[in-house]
């Protein structure tokens, strides 16, 4: 599309036809992610509630579905903390013309404006927008346009929400609303004041224009302008789940749409909770009178007169809010109680007391708002962040797991895929002229590859699966992987311990065996006596090796590995080696070809004898 003062025109004043139901669906996520007062449930579902109390209502609420999402935010940032997580640079294709701390690896990984990396702007800023608002932007614009043609044009990624869709066509053009704002003079009172206007973006395949407004009246004014002939658009939609396909363009839906409905029952009834603590749980005083106010005389009301009209006129009596009685008390507290008169019902005993509630509805209530928060959690396969105990068994919970992969590898996909069309328009803007040959910027660009392996689970049920397995008495490969995968995620602050338990483990030739067992096996001729003293000194002899080989143990293969331990188990052989003694009167047997140490003893006589005769 080529722009003109025309169509830029008809842009600006346009509507994105999709966007009442793409604000719609990221503001049922937003309402709970955010934290907002959910006006809409709470109306819904009383609808005839006083407006006194609704405010009220509104006024103490308390975000209480805003943990829940919280926490599968924070859970699934550690996508990046997989072991397979790799952003991966072919150093050998990145052309000699690039000018030394310009690479595409320099600006993406050490450069990026605001967050350092592309990953960092992925998992500090676009995740949490991707979930709320699939439907939203990524654009890949300039901040500033280089005024010296021979400086790299730096851009970064941006999303923009769906209520700052002014125009989109898919492929063709956008027009998007900043949040910024620009800043115009205008007249007030006579005075010059300072005023915020809209600031927008139009991005076509081939233009980039930034317009600021520039009078009370909507004006604007380009402030830059770039042609950067990339051939196509540099904004696509975040995606997500397909929803619906309407008006020619694509509606996606949030991979954890489901966790609305469950947050949507549990901020109403949370709210009606607050509201039934507020009724039921905090104590009310009560007392019998039967002293009459002495202001009104029992009745209630004051009878006056209006001073301009003279006419009567009847007033509430403040002394007893109308009620004609009052609670006889003396300054000190104490209550004086009048005797009944004559055919007068005498006062209980005692007179004043509190109301008797009870908590079970405020109870059940809790237990109702908590069950939604569990509910939500389980839509997306994180029920093990709930607050609940560990019930199910070890069988299920691998289900479970299975299926918790299955959902996060979704999100690592989609993190993926936006992060692939990241790198590749910053590639184009940065590098069409020193590599004008496409192919070659496309060899640039970074392999990232999609984790399978996620250290989402906490220790808790790490440890019950454990506990499981070993009831089961599973094959001891099952327990060697539960166990390290266990102290990877209990020590992943402390790499060298974690490296430290799973080489023990994984050189350990006789590992889950118990020593008894052992010790028959090695009766039995089923293992070799090195083996034996490997399995039973494995701790020993790994952190022998690591401090005499420091960190290049690490790094070795497994048969390498093991032919260090094996050394060290030979010296333990050796030297456990049991020691001839000779005794007096031992009797030892001739083997053929040898002399028995009895007869070389009687050599040995008969020749000193033999050479004292002599002399």
């Amino acid at each position: 599309m080529i722009l003109t003062e025309q169509n830029i025109k008809s842009m600006l004043g346009g509507q994105y036809r999709n966007k009442a139901l793409c604000v719609k669906k990221a503001q049922e996520l937003r309402t709970h992610a955010d934290g907002l007062v959910p006006k809409q449930l709470i109306e819904e579902r009383r609808p005839n509630e006083p407006d006194n109390v609704k405010e009220y209502r509104e006024k103490i609420y308390v975000p209480k579905t805003k943990n829940p999402i919280c926490k599968v935010i924070a859970s699934l940032g550690k996508i990046r903390r997989s072991q397979d997580w790799n952003i991966q640079y072919n150093t050998d294709k990145v052309p000699k013309n690039i000018a030394e701390g310009e690479t595409l690896q320099d600006y993406c990984e050490l450069k990026y404006p605001t967050h350092t990396s592309v990953t960092n702007w992925a998992f500090d800023e676009l995740l949490k927008a991707y979930l709320m608002d699939p439907n939203g932007i990524v654009a890949v614009v300039p901040e500033e346009i280089p005024e010296d043609s021979s400086e790299y044009i730096k851009p970064v990624a941006k999303f923009f929400d769906s209520d700052q869709i002014v125009s989109y066509a898919e492929g063709d053009h956008v027009v998007l609303l900043s949040r910024d704002k620009s800043v115009y003079r205008t007249k007030n009172d006579g005075r010059i004041v300072a005023t915020e206007g809209n600031i927008y973006y139009i991005i076509t395949e081939n233009e980039f224009v930034k317009y600021e407004q520039v009078n009370s009246k909507g004006g604007v004014r380009a402030t830059q302008i770039y042609e950067h002939n990339i051939g196509e658009l540099p904004a696509f939609k975040a995606g997500a789940a397909f929803f619906k396909r309407m008006n020619n363009d694509t509606i996606y839906e949030s991979r954890i749409a489901g966790m609305v409905p469950d947050l949507d029952e549990a901020a109403r009834e949370y709210s009606d909770l607050q509201a039934e603590i507020l009724l039921h749980i905090h104590s009310e005083k009560y007392a019998y009178t039967n002293t009459e106010c002495p202001h009104c005389k029992g009745k209630g009301h004051i009878i006056g007169r209006d001073p301009e009209t003279g006419k009567p006129t009847q007033e509430t009596c403040k002394h007893c809010n109308g009620t004609g009685s009052v609670l006889n008390t003396s300054p000190y507290g104490i209550h004086l109680i009048k005797a009944a008169q004559a055919a007068e019902q005498q006062l209980p005993s005692p007179p004043i007391g509190y109301i008797q509630k009870t908590a079970d509805i405020a109870r059940l209530q809790d237990e109702r708002v908590r069950q939604h928060i569990y509910d939500a959690l389980a839509a997306v396969n994180m029920e093990f962040l709930a607050e609940t105990p560990i019930t199910q068994s070890g069988v299920a919970k691998q289900v479970d797991k299975d299926e918790l992969n299955n959902f996060v590898n979704t999100i690592a996909e989609d993190i993926v895929r936006i992060l692939d069309k990241v790198y590749y328009f910053i590639s184009e803007w940065r590098y069409p002229i020193i590599v004008p040959d496409k192919e070659k910027r496309k060899e640039m660009l970074p392999q990232i590859n999609v984790p399978t392996k996620y250290d989402l689970l906490s220790s808790n049920i790490l440890i019950q699966e454990l506990k499981d397995a070993a009831q089961g008495n599973p094959n001891p490969a099952i327990m060697r992987e539960l166990q390290i995968d266990f102290a990877k995620k209990r020590f992943n602050t402390n790499l060298e311990v974690a490296r430290m338990v799973e080489t023990t483990f994984d050189l350990d030739p006789l590992f889950g065996i118990s020593e008894e067992n052992k010790m028959t096996i090695l009766s039995n001729h089923g293992i070799t006596e090195i083996d034996y003293i490997i399995s039973s000194n494995i701790q020993q002899f790994v952190r022998r090796a690591v401090h005499e080989k420091k960190e290049a143990f690490y790094t070795l293969d497994y048969t390498k590995k093991m032919d260090i331990l094996r050394k060290y188990a030979e010296e333990v052989q050796k030297q456990n080696e049991p020691k001839e003694t000779i005794l007096p009167g031992d009797i030892h047997l001739n083997l053929p070809g040898q002399e028995s140490s009895q007869e070389s003893s009687q050599e040995s006589s008969q020749e000193s004898s033999q050479e004292s005769s002599d002399e």
